[in-house]
């Protein structure tokens, strides 16, 4: 197809493409005009026909070919077609929205303008559905992950997808709108840690397109995390407050547990720990200020968190490292009392470097508050940002 011609062979190759699919179908579109020039319909008709060639042969649904034929077929009907549908996605930014609303779109204006000739409309509005139909059959070329495609392609495929309306971790955040945890991960993976790969539903958002935009399977399931506006952050870290959801496989099991995790906003204990939060130290968080995080899912095989100071004491010199076979929802929901490690990091030995000792934890052990060995190296990412 003319996008995967963009996708694997870059720019050149595509515009190449794109020649040879519109020089063949203005000439079927013009022929049929010189055996029929009374009767428009059949110009359509003639395309008809190239898109019913197009799938069975070929598994395509030549939009192309559409669009180049329609452009010499009434080039003012194709102008408002364009002009309309062109400012709808760039507002919208919803791809399949925008494509079945052209399709209802072209035929509606050839209506507006030719209200007399029947036999143009329906041949019109027979296309719109074949190429619908043909839609539900195939594949979207635009799904085709952008990152593997020629460097020049990768902007024009990401505007297309609805790319600009999805915010991934890749991109800088702000705390105040999509909360400390997903802004101090997108800090982290810019700066080079191994993050996974993760997007942001800002507070009030839609869902939809980020939920049709996400590749989620049995395969590649997908965690789904608060980050409220205030959680984690230094004032209140909110622990246990909010809804996760791991393991998610399926769309519809997606959208289930976004609404899960908005909804935990609301639940009486995180409203109740708002409420203390705000007498305590007169912090005051705004309303539905809920974003949700979904990253892919990390299957881990000992899971836990670390605590750079003992949370209990609040002092000392060690890192503090509770964890347990398995994800880290037992440990976080506090349902099960982990193993507990400490790592002493002696302050003269404090140094970045790219080289870090291993530090080996045996994750069967319920030895409690053992002293490891002491870590001499810090790991550090390869590369910062300015």
């Amino acid at each position: 197809s003319v996008s995967a011609a963009f996708f694997h062979g870059g720019r050149l190759v595509g515009i190449l493409a794109v020649l040879s699919e519109a020089a063949n179908k203005i000439v079927a579109v013009l022929l049929a005009r010189y055996f029929f020039p009374m009767e428009p319909a059949w110009e359509l008709i003639a395309l008809i026909m190239l898109v019913m060639g197009r799938y069975w042969m070929g598994k395509g649904a030549g939009t192309t070919n559409v669009v180049w034929g329609f452009v010499v077929h009434d080039p003012v009907a194709a102008l408002l077609v364009f002009l309309i549908g062109g400012i709808s996605f760039t507002i919208l930014r919803d791809r399949k929205s925008g494509r079945y609303g052209i399709l209802i779109l072209f035929p509606l204006i050839l209506f507006l303008l030719h209200p007399n000739e029947s036999a143009r409309i329906v041949m019109a509005i027979a296309l719109g559905g074949l190429l619908a139909w043909i839609y539900q059959k195939i594949p979207d070329d635009l799904d085709l992950p952008s990152e593997e495609g020629k460097t020049e392609s990768q902007k024009m495929f990401q505007f297309f997808r609805g790319d600009r309306a999805i915010i991934s971790l890749d991109t800088k955040l702000d705390p105040n709108k999509v909360g400390q945890k997903a802004a101090t991960l997108s800090q982290l993976k810019r700066w080079g840690y191994s993050v996974p790969t993760g997007w942001v539903l800002p507070p009030g958002d839609d869902p939809s397109p980020l939920i049709q935009y996400l590749p989620v399977s049995d395969s590649e399931p997908l965690a789904v995390r608060s980050s409220a506006v205030g959680e984690d952050s230094e004032q209140a870290s909110a622990a246990g407050q909010y809804q996760s959801i791991l393991n998610v496989t399926s769309r519809p099991a997606l959208q289930e547990a976004i609404t899960q995790v908005l909804a935990s906003y609301n639940d009486p204990a995180a409203v109740q720990y708002r409420r203390d939060l705000a007498q305590r130290t007169g912090i005051n968080l705004p309303d539905q200020s809920m974003a949700v995080l979904i990253q892919t899912q990390v299957r881990g095989v000992f899971s836990g968190v670390a605590f750079s100071r003992d949370p209990i004491s609040q002092q000392g010199d060690a890192v503090l490292i509770e964890g347990l076979p398995g994800d880290a929802t037992q440990v976080v929901s506090g349902k099960v009392t982990p193993d507990q490690y400490r790592v002493y990091i002696q302050a003269s030995e404090m140094q970045e470097t790219t080289q870090a000792e291993e530090i080996q934890l045996n994750p069967h052990s319920s030895t409690q508050n053992s002293k490891l060995n002491t870590l001499t190296q810090l790991p550090t990412p390869d590369s910062r940002l300015p």
